[in-house]
C-alpha cells in the first residue's frame, strides 16, 4: 500500500498561521486522512514574577495520512 500525506501548521497565538479545529479535524476524517503525529514546531518562554520561567508550546505540525488513490 501507498501513502500521501498531509500537513497543518498550527499557531497557537494566531500570528499568522491558519486556525485549526475540531471542525477541520473532522473534515479530514471524512476525508480519509488519519492523525499521524504531532510535532512541536515552536516555544515560547515567559518568566513569571518571581522570576519563574515558563515555556508553552506556540506552534506545532499536524501530520496525516490516507492510502493514496492509484
Amino acid at each position: 500500500m501507498k501513502w500521501e500525506y498531509h500537513v497543518h501548521v498550527v499557531d497557537n497565538d494566531g500570528d499568522g498561521a491558519p486556525k485549526f479545529s475540531i471542525d477541520d479535524l473532522n473534515a479530514l476524517g471524512d476525508e480519509g486522512w488519519e492523525l499521524l503525529h504531532v510535532n512541536r514546531l515552536q516555544g515560547v518562554t515567559t518568566v513569571a514574577p518571581g522570576g519563574e520561567q515558563m515555556t508553552r508550546t506556540k506552534r506545532v505540525a499536524i501530520w496525516f495520512k490516507r492510502p493514496r488513490e492509484e
